[in-house]
């Protein structure tokens, strides 16, 4: 008989891709239509338990999934990004920075052997006076490379910021901050995901250039906008996937009691 089991997950980076024999494990239409919304709805409810563990992560990103079918017998679970804003928050701390960019600017962050992109605008200096990410220690980058302070003339406390990114201590300019704002949302849609505020390219992509396209606020940091999936797209999530998953079996025992009327 059939069985709803017969499916089996294949995470990717970027792409959660959900496969079965169409012909030998599922024949049946409805049953595969089943199957595949369960797919969508289990990539939703994973989501889920990575948005609770980073609901205090500045920055963190939601992701939505959609199904897209590539060959026949496969359908491919697709993620994407929810590019919106969360929402700003003050924290009065001096190396704190909320980018406000229309929801397409990112800090950009030195990794080893690539540049990552963040909006989690919590910083802090190393023992090297350089300009750090506080999730990481990784480099932030200014317009000319590595951010550096002098070591004299007082403490973090003297660390200010314009709006334009421009950096400075005890009023005297030390660098500009290198944001990047891209320019297409769709275009964004390619970048990959390392822990979910964390983004690299994955090919190149336009950007906009120049202050005009972003404002920074010290003292305070964009939150992660994942606050509507928590309260409201879970549930609708939980609820689909039970339906699906109810209305699968319902189906199969229907099969069932067709194919014993078929043969006394």
């Amino acid at each position: 008989m059939l069985i709803i089991s017969v499916f089996f997950w294949s995470t990717v980076v970027g792409t959660v891709v959900f496969s079965y024999n169409m012909h030998e494990d599922v024949q049946d239409k409805a049953i595969q239509t089943n199957l595949h919304a369960l797919a969508a709805f289990q990539v939703h409810y994973t989501n889920y338990m990575f948005y609770t563990i980073n609901v205090s992560t500045p920055g963190f990103i939601e992701e939505g999934v959609y199904n897209t079918r590539r060959v026949e017998g496969a359908v491919e679970n697709e993620p994407f990004f929810r590019w919106r804003a969360g929402p700003p928050v003050e924290t009065g701390r001096h190396l704190d920075f909320y980018l406000d960019a229309a929801s397409r600017g990112f800090y950009v962050i030195q990794m080893p052997g690539t540049l990552a992109f963040t909006r989690d605008g919590r910083f802090q200096l190393d023992s090297r006076r350089r300009l750090v990410t506080l999730s990481g220690h990784y480099p932030v980058l200014g317009v000319d490379g590595e951010i550096y302070f002098p070591e004299s003339g007082g403490d973090i406390q003297a660390i200010s910021i314009s709006r334009a990114g421009l950096l400075y201590w005890n009023d005297q300019e030390v660098a500009r901050l290198r944001i990047a704002v891209f320019k297409s949302f769709r275009e964004m849609q390619s970048l990959e995901t390392l822990n979910g505020s964390f983004f690299v390219l994955t090919r190149p992509l336009e950007t906009m250039e120049g202050p005009e396209h972003y404002k920074i606020k010290q003292g305070w940091l964009e939150q992660n906008n994942v606050l509507k999936a928590i309260t409201g797209d879970i549930l609708m999530a939980k609820n689909a996937y039970d339906v699906n998953a109810k209305t699968a079996h319902l189906i199969n025992r229907v099969l069932s009691s067709a194919a014993s009327l078929a043969s006394p």
